[in-house]
């Protein structure tokens, strides 16, 4: 399959590990060192409902939360294509 084209990679199959993949390693260590480091339950109050839960935890939620809102308000394909 190969064409002359710039593209085409030289390294054998395998040995090469994508930048994605150290993206996603570097994050992970960032992880855990911010859950390593916020495992200390704090005191959280929703309107009259009040828990005790880690500090990571909590952030977690909220970020959890966040993307949900975020993908629920996200536009449609219908609404993209029209735009078009």
């Amino acid at each position: 399959m190969a064409d002359g084209t710039a593209h085409e990679k030289k390294t054998a199959p395998g040995r090469s590990i994508p930048p994605r993949a150290w993206v996603a390693l570097a994050l992970l260590a960032v992880v855990v060192v911010f859950v390593l480091q916020n495992r200390d339950p704090t005191q959280i109050q929703v309107l009259l409902i009040s828990v005790a839960a880690p500090l990571w935890a909590t952030l977690a939620a909220a970020v959890a939360a966040g993307m949900v809102i975020g993908w629920l308000l996200r536009p449609s394909a219908r609404r993209k294509q029209a735009k078009r």
